[in-house]
């Protein structure tokens, strides 16, 4: 047993580091994401993050769907903000269908794979339910990361202010 969750944790750093190679994932550094971010940092951090909780409770997981989900959930392949027809509730509720059929294009997905991708915006999505720890563990990723940009991109906002601004040094 600790031999086999050893070696998912290795699966999992295997896929990671080989998708983050990826020619296709490379593509996410293209789309900016919560404004100081890029879908591929994003993602990367999502994947690490889910890991890190699945360490941290002691989880038996399948460390090449962590990483393969975690990767490409964000994997829609448009600029979110400005969108022409694209309005920000549409994009929430929309972009994992996207970001699943563009990663079934170009990579091939088990159906715990598939299931990462859809549900990771759940509760907002509530038709697509988490089925399993890493669908649970990539889902809880993604919103403690996203709050960590925002609060990001606020202080940073906040800094570049203090250094342009004379009156606020």
């Amino acid at each position: 047993m600790k031999n086999e969750k050893k070696r998912n944790r290795e699966r999992f750093w295997e896929e990671f580091l080989e998708l983050r190679e990826n020619p296709a994932v490379q593509q996410l550094r293209l789309y900016p994401n919560h404004r100081i971010s890029n879908l591929y940092d994003h993602s990367s951090r999502v994947a690490v993050c889910a890991y890190d909780l699945a360490n941290r409770f002691r989880l038996d997981i399948n460390g090449k769907s962590l990483a393969k989900g975690a990767m490409l959930h964000d994997f829609y392949l448009y600029q979110a903000r400005g969108h022409k027809s694209i309005g920000t509730r549409e994009h929430w509720l929309n972009h994992p269908d996207t970001a699943l059929k563009n990663a079934e294009r170009e990579f091939a997905l088990t159906r715990k794979e598939r299931n990462i991708i859809r549900s990771h915006m759940w509760p907002l999505t509530l038709w697509h339910f988490p089925k399993s720890k890493e669908a649970v563990l990539v889902s809880a990723a993604d919103k403690i990361c996203a709050f960590g940009e925002m609060f990001l991109k606020r202080n940073h906002i906040k800094k570049e202010k203090r250094l342009t601004d004379p009156t606020l040094r």
